[in-house]
């Protein structure tokens, strides 16, 4: 459970919290330097001797990893208009970066990758850059960490069967390159966005009706406007019964639109209804202007 400084030196953090910050505390406050350096201690580890060359390797490796969770391709759900998403490789910042040394072979290594370093790609780490995500593919990462692990073929559904048993193409599981024994280090930071103190997503919590939630929230930045607001999360914690995310253009950030979306949603589900003490709420979110600085 490495400590990293919260050093805005490297990237921004919009949260004030405890440093230096572990996993817990990074998953909890959203603290992006946290993520900047372990991206860039797991991308730039010392495999060949040659730091272009590993930085090669390691973000290879890592597009590998998050890949394997359902994202950068089609999950398969029933749409003929589905997106893939994307995921960036090595070769396409190659391309992007290096168009004159990629279309030819090189004995020089480090010539090969000069166009390109750690701080071209680093808003990777949290989640951004040229990382393309579709709804499903969000909520279908917070179902894979839910089963710590893996991931069925989302499918729409009208209704199962006779006997209520799947047919067996259905039941397939997607594991993904990370050992399964991992996941119990993200579930508690995950809890602790929604319930802990000072957490980024108290507005989705279910805890007045002994329901723990998992959660993460996300502020996306828009070049094009106000930033957009999101968040993630399955319930219950302990015995996941529903995963969910929620994307509200123009929001702001993750925990003041996009999450308490979420929560009431959650709440239905699992409760058949929503507490009438949550009736201002949930006509806010119905029937209010969700978006920030826009009338």
């Amino acid at each position: 459970n490495t400590g990293f400084p919260c050093n805005q030196d490297l990237i921004h953090c919009t949260h004030r919290h405890e440093y230096p910050a572990n996993l817990n505390i990074a998953i909890k406050n959203s603290c992006n330097p946290y993520f900047y350096q372990v991206m860039r201690a797991a991308v730039t580890r010392r495999q060949t001797g040659n730091p272009s060359e590993d930085l090669h390797r390691g973000l290879g490796q890592w597009q590998k990893l998050v890949k394997s969770f359902g994202l950068g391709d089609k999950l398969g759900v029933d749409m003929g208009q589905e997106k893939g998403g994307f995921i960036p490789s090595p070769e396409f910042y190659d391309k992007r970066y290096n168009k004159q040394v990629a279309s030819r072979p090189s004995r020089n290594k480090s010539a090969r990758f000069r166009g390109w370093n750690y701080k071209t790609i680093y808003s990777l780490s949290i989640g951004q850059g040229e990382i393309g995500l579709t709804g499903l593919q969000t909520a279908n990462v917070m179902a894979t960490i839910a089963n710590r692990g893996f991931y069925y073929t989302p499918h729409f559904v009208r209704g199962i069967g006779k006997g209520g048993q799947l047919p067996a193409e259905f039941r397939q599981r997607h594991y993904t390159g990370v050992d399964t024994t991992l996941f119990k280090y993200v579930i508690p930071g995950m809890c602790e966005v929604v319930d802990g103190r000072g957490g980024t997503a108290r507005l989705a919590s279910l805890r007045d009706f002994g329901i723990a939630v998992a959660g993460k929230t996300g502020t996306v930045q828009n070049s094009h406007g106000y930033d957009h607001s999101t968040f993630a999360a399955f319930a219950p914690a302990n015995d996941p019964k529903i995963a969910i995310a929620v994307f509200i253009e123009n929001g702001g950030f993750g925990g003041s639109a996009a999450a308490p979306a979420a929560g009431l949603m959650m709440e239905k589900y699992l409760r058949g209804k929503v507490a009438r003490y949550h009736a201002r709420m949930e006509d806010w979110i119905k029937y209010g202007n969700l978006t920030v600085h826009l009338h």
